[in-house]
């Protein structure tokens, strides 16, 4: 049976977590390396925005400095995420891999959400790929990743569970994407500068589009059983080991350097 590479990466910062990511998506596109999927924490939160979101217009920096919490620019695309209680997964792989359904974004994106309802399923949690959305059924105004619907969103309950995003080099794809064991939804609205006299409105909003594990599964769950449930249902969808994996120290270095000089850095971060 084929072999992937696992990161089992626990607490990282945003700049790190970010670093890791680019780090293996560089190796994959230099050289005819096996996948790799990561599962990892945020320590301290950190609040991800998309490649092209102009942050200064999407987040509270102030608020985020004053509450302690991180802020990094993704490689990917999509809307802004506060990563606090949650899994988060990154799996890189070519999309001309075998096991993947085609070489398209769409194929791709599919073929990775049918990892993600298997892992979701394996905890007890009801969830499905959402059908194809159309441009007019997307909220475009929305800049929070967890109220902004996309073509085969993970959904429990007609509510979205897991926001996902993309990009891809040289015909290498990364996709990383969060997966809240439970939401500070009044945190989330602070760091995203909604003022308090409107916040009902965006508080039942997001309640109405967005869900948690803790919410679907009407408990919490042990983070230990929760890894073992993605590592298991990436293995049964991709027909796969996962073989743990540590950083070679090529790797270390490349990603302590992308950590120190771009994801850390606000040239990069504030440069929209």
């Amino acid at each position: 049976m084929e072999s992937f590479r696992l990161f089992l990466d626990d607490f990282s910062d945003a700049a790190t977590n970010m670093a890791l990511d680019e780090t293996l998506l560089q190796e994959q596109c230099k050289k005819d390396s096996i996948p790799s999927i990561r599962l990892y924490r945020w320590k301290p939160p950190a609040l991800s925005v998309g490649y092209l979101q102009r942050i200064r217009d999407e987040v509270d920096l102030d608020i985020c400095r004053k509450l302690g919490i991180d802020y990094v620019r993704r490689l990917t695309g999509g809307k802004a995420v506060l990563h606090d209680d949650e899994l988060t997964y990154s799996i890189i792989i070519p999309s001309s891999h075998k096991k993947m359904e085609g070489i398209g974004v769409v194929d791709s994106y599919r073929t990775i959400s049918k990892a993600l309802v298997r892992s979701l399923q394996l905890c007890g949690i009801m969830c499905e790929i959402a059908p194809k959305i159309v441009p007019s059924q997307a909220r475009m105004g929305s800049k929070i990743c967890f109220e902004t619907p996309s073509t085969y969103e993970v959904m429990a309950g007609n509510k979205k569970i897991i926001g996902s995003a993309q990009t891809r080099d040289k015909g290498v794809i990364l996709q990383h994407g969060s997966v809240p064991i439970d939401w500070d939804t009044e945190k989330m609205l602070d760091v995203m500068g909604i003022p308090i006299k409107g916040r009902k409105v965006y508080r039942e909003r997001f309640n109405e589009k967005a869900t948690s594990i803790s919410k679907e599964l009407g408990h919490r769950i042990e983070f230990e059983d929760l890894i073992h449930c993605f590592v298991k249902g990436f293995e049964d969808t991709f027909k796969v080991d996962l073989i743990p994996s540590e950083y070679t120290k090529d790797e270390k270095n490349i990603a302590s350097n992308l950590a120190t000089e771009k994801y850390a850095s606000d040239n990069w971060n504030l440069r929209k």
